[in-house]
Formats: structure tokens, C-alpha cells, sequence
């Protein structure tokens, strides 16, 4: 269900990239026009809201993470595979990031080729290994602030 999901809202960001303009409600109308499960089209539309309400967000975690590549020179489907699976792998850390990023490396072997799975598994490791350190350190942060309170 969720790698269905997951397409349809690549489908849809690769649409909304292009059309630019209201992202959204093109989005929307590609969303409604499907033949699938409820839960498929919610939990695709879910994805999609997201990914374009923090694409600047992601963005940055993906330029930090791109070894000889720009965002902008990727095309428009890894780039949007990469923003798609940044989104899931920042705000839902309740998914495995290992399933996160298979699946993305399932969407680049649908819609793409076989040598952009590369790529994208490295750069989704980085950007997961990013969020990770990140938490941590946020993490720790609030624990020595507590401390420093309790006392």
C-alpha cells in the first residue's frame, strides 16, 4: 500500500514541479482522479502536502548532502524521489529509515534507471545520518538543560 502511495505522489510532485503554480491543487485534482484505496490517496496526498510546505527544508539537507552534484542539475523525478524520502525520513522518524530509503531506491528503478539508485541511497544514508546527529545533539542538549534547572 505505502509503495503505491508513494508513487502516486511522485507522480505528483513531478506534476506540480513542473506546473509550478498551484502545486497543490494540481496535486489534489491528480490525487482525486485515481482508482485506488482511500488510505492510499490520504497517506499520498499526506506525502505530498508535506514535501512541497518544507521543500526548502528539505532542500537544504539535500545540497548539504550531494557530493559533485547540484540539486538543480538532478532531474526532476530523483529530485523529487530525494525531497519525497528527506520529507519521511525528517517527519516520520517512526518509519524505518532502511524502508524509507528502499522504497526510494524502488521509485529511481521504476521512474528512472538503474544508475540513479545509486546515488540516491548514498545521499539518503547522509541526509539520514544528518537528522540522526541532529536529534542527538538536540537531545542532549535538553537533557543538560533540564539538569541545569533541577539544580
Amino acid at each position: 500500500m505505502r509503495h503505491q502511495a508513494r508513487s502516486y505522489a511522485l507522480q505528483a510532485l513531478y506534476q506540480a514541479e513542473l506546473l509550478q503554480s498551484k502545486a497543490m491543487k494540481h496535486a489534489d485534482r491528480f490525487l482525486e482522479q485515481l482508482e485506488t484505496s482511500p488510505e492510499i490517496k490520504e497517506f499520498a496526498r499526506e506525502l505530498v502536502a508535506g514535501t512541497l510546505q518544507h521543500r526548502k527544508h528539505l532542500d537544504r539537507y539535500l545540497r548539504r548532502n550531494l557530493e559533485h552534484w547540484k540539486l538543480n542539475r538532478l532531474s526532476t523525478t530523483v529530485r523529487n524521489i530525494l525531497r519525497l524520502a528527506t520529507y519521511e525520513l525528517y517527519h516520520h522518524p517512526e518509519l524505518s529509515h532502511s524502508v524509507v530509503i528502499d522504497e526510494a531506491v524502488e521509485l529511481c528503478k521504476d521512474f528512472v534507471d538503474d544508475t540513479s539508485h545509486g546515488l540516491t541511497n548514498r545521499v539518503l544514508q547522509r541526509v539520514y545520518d544528518q537528522i540522526t546527529e541532529e536529534r542527538k545533539t538536540k537531545a542532549t542538549a535538553k537533557k543538560e538543560e533540564t539538569l541545569k534547572e533541577e539544580t
